[in-house]
Formats: structure tokens, sequence, C-alpha cells
């Protein structure tokens, strides 16, 4: 035994096997990491993001960057911040090869969200709804818990992996971050936590309005303060950044590995007009399937013809596909995991009338032509706007509208989705690195 109380023959066959790894890395040119490189693989990238729910959109942004990570840092741990941790780590699996889901983030500000409303006096509660306490008052609690983790301490795990093991933090894209959806804005706190803490931070493509006046301070106090702040559409960018000195205009975050593997295979068989119809977010989600009627009718779809119905959010199309049935068309459902699995089923020579914006954006990238409503004023036309400024020249209709106009085109040059590619790896390349760069 040597004075360690490890065998001698052990650190003999250690010493043995590092001279054969030498030996093995000289021959074949191979450069071991430095010490600094093993310190920096222990250490996570932490992405905060909605998947889980799920809802196509951020399924996708999701799963775009896990892949990208995959590639550019598979040796570095990659820690996902979601609300629905659960149904997310199966989504995203596979992705990566050290990739973590937790809910750390995401629950601790809808904790402090429940705990801030009922520390109200009973008169105020009656009279304020939890949906108005501010973002920044909910992120405020949350920055409490990540120094102090006894402050939300049945998180103490999640919060010693972002505290202690993480070496970046990345919010990132989509719209699920908004002032009636304060609990989901207060995580923009977590990016200017990070940064204060010596971990850079980005936040990239996110759509933001509708803002109110107090949560555009919070925001823009924000992106003056980290590494990088993007939004994807021109209200978001300029609710919180009118001098557009802090934050940038960006495409969507879909587009990181420009839409490869995203779609069915060309010559997959599809039905030649597709809809994707939401009944959440609708006043009346009758007249907007009437609207879809109507528009088919005036496209002169013949009854009988099968169309394709995406679904985004499961069972969300149900209502839709029954519309269909009973006016003689047959509905073919793409339900939300096979587009994930599967691919996405746009093809172009096809004709698309979606409400949603990320069935726009994909189809119109493709090349299909279409027509988009857009529902929720305020909130859908701000998203399916920021489609038309990144290629799309679909039309408009609106529910109840009597002139239905035909489709537009989609995307002029279908290849611009490698430069928004190039764009968005560029603004995250102080937390990863540019592709080879390391």
């Amino acid at each position: 035994m040597g004075g360690t109380g490890i065998p001698l023959w052990s650190n003999a066959k250690r010493t043995f096997w590092n001279g054969v790894t030498r030996m093995y890395n000289r021959h074949n040119g191979i450069t071991p990491p430095s010490a600094d490189e093993i310190a920096r693989r222990a250490r996570a990238h932490y992405l905060i993001g909605e998947a889980g729910f799920p809802n196509y959109g951020d399924e996708i942004i999701a799963r775009e960057w896990v892949k990208y990570l995959a590639q550019v840092d598979p040796e570095v741990p990659v820690i996902f911040d979601c609300l629905c941790a659960g149904p997310a780590a199966a989504i995203l699996h596979g992705l990566h090869p050290k990739l973590t889901v937790v809910d750390t983030v995401a629950q601790l500000c809808m904790t402090d969200r429940e705990r801030l409303w009922h520390a109200l006096p009973e008169a105020d509660r009656a009279s304020t709804a939890i949906e108005d306490i501010p973002a920044e008052t909910i992120g405020a609690e949350l920055c409490k818990a990540l120094d102090d983790e006894g402050y939300g301490a049945r998180y103490a795990a999640g919060i010693r992996l972002l505290t202690k093991k993480t070496q970046d933090l990345h919010i990132i894209g989509g719209g699920y971050m908004r002032s009636v959806w304060n609990a989901n804005l207060a995580r923009l706190s977590a990016a200017l936590w990070a940064q204060l803490h010596h971990m850079p931070a980005v936040v990239s493509g996110v759509g933001l309005e509708p803002l109110n006046a107090a949560d555009r301070v919070y925001a823009a106090d924000i992106a003056k303060q980290i590494t990088a702040f993007s939004c994807r559409d021109i209200p978001s960018r300029d609710a919180i950044d009118p001098g557009h000195t802090s934050a940038t205009l960006a495409p969507d975050d879909c587009f990181v590995n420009a839409l490869d593997g995203v779609y069915l295979p060309d010559d997959a068989p599809l039905p030649r007009t597709m809809v994707c119809m939401q009944t959440d977010l609708v006043d009346d989600p009758d007249a907007l399937l009437r609207h879809m009627v109507n528009v088919l009718e005036a496209w002169h779809v013949p009854r009988g013809e099968r169309i394709g119905v995406v679904e985004c959010i499961p069972y969300d199309s149900q209502n839709a596909m029954q519309a269909l049935g009973e006016h003689g068309w047959e509905p073919w459902l793409y339900p939300m995991q096979d587009l994930l699995e599967r691919g996405f089923p746009a093809q172009a020579g096809q004709r698309w009338l979606s409400t949603r914006y990320h069935p726009h954006l994909l189809a119109a990238a493709k090349g299909c032509s279409g027509t988009f409503i857009a529902v929720q004023p305020g909130y859908y036309d701000v998203k399916h706007n920021a489609v038309l400024r990144m290629g799309s020249r679909w039309t408009q209709t609106c529910i109840g509208q009597p002139d239905i106009p035909q489709p537009g085109p989609g995307f002029a040059d279908p290849s611009v989705r490698f430069m928004y590619r190039d764009q968005i790896r560029k603004q995250v390349a102080p937390l990863y690195g540019m592709p080879g760069g390391r």
C-alpha cells in the first residue's frame, strides 16, 4: 500500500494508461483539453424557455437551440428551465448528450407571484388580479431566492445548479413573456441576476408586446445591463428601446439551424390545402370557423378534397376538424407531436390559411402561398407582421370580412434562412462561440 492507502499497482496502472493516451493523442494529432477547458466543460449552459406546455412554436425553438448546442459544444452540460419540465424532458429527449430539464426559475416566479398576492391586505386582494402583480416585483423575489436559497428552499437543488454549476444564461425566444403573463415576464430578472454575478446573459428573439408602461421600463432596464438583448418584432424592440441602443431586431429563434430537419421530406404526399385554426385567444370560435369555411369556398377548394389540419396545441384543432367534415371536406390531422418528430408538413405549391404565427412562418419560408387571420389585436397582429418583415408576402383576412383575398406568395428568397441563422448565432457568440471557433 502507498501512503495514501491506494495500492501501488493502481498508481502504476494509471501511469501506464496515461502514457498510452499521450502516445495515442500524439500519433493522431489530438491536443488534449487544457485545464481551463476542462473547468469550462464542468459548468453548464443555462437556457430558459417555455417548452413542455406543449405549444409547437415554443417546442421547435427549444429543440433547435438544444440541437445547436449539441453541435457546437457537446461536452458542456445544458440545463433547460421551463414551467412544464416533465413533458419538456420527453420532448427534448435525445437531442443533447448532457441535457437536464428543470423548472427552478419558472416555478420560483409562479410561487413568488402567489406569495406576493396572498401577502396583500384582504381588501386589496379583492380588487387586485394576480396578473396585476408587477413583473419587476416578482423578479425581485426571484433574485432573493437565488441569493439566499433559504428563501426558496423547495427549489434549493435547482438554485444550486444555477448559482454554482452554470457558466452563462440564455433566455430563448418566443411569445411567452408579456404583461398579462407576469410570472413568465419576471424570468427576465434571472438574466440580470446572472450578468451581475459574472455570468454573461443573453435574451434572444423574444416577442414582448403587449407590455404595460411599468413592464416596458422593467424590460428596458434589463436590456441595458446584459450582454445582448434582441426582439423578433419591431413593436417589442421599440417599446423597450426607442433609441435602438440596447435591443436589436432579430429573426425568430427557430432559424438558428436554418430550419434544417424541421420539415417533412419534399416528396411526402401532402394535401394541397392546409389550415391551422386556434380556438384559444379567440372571443368567438364559431365565427372564426365560419370564416375559415368562407375562405375555403372563396378559394374554390372542391368538396371532398383532403385538407390538412395542423395542430399546434393538443386538442386545439378538434373544432376545425369537425367544421371541415360537416362542410364536405376530408380533414387530415397533423398532430403536434408528429410535427416535432416527423417534420412540419409544408411544401412549395401548397396554399395555407393560418391564425398561428409559426405555421405562417414555416410555411411561407418553404415557399407556400397563404393567408393569415390575426386574432387578439395587439398580440397576434404583431406576430404576423413580424413574419411579413422576415419575408412572407401572405395576404390577411379578418373574421367576418366579406371580401376574401386570394393567397399571397411565401418568401421570395427561401435561402434567407441562412442569413437569419448566421445573425442569430452571431448574437449568442459571447456564450457559445461561433461554430468551429472553439
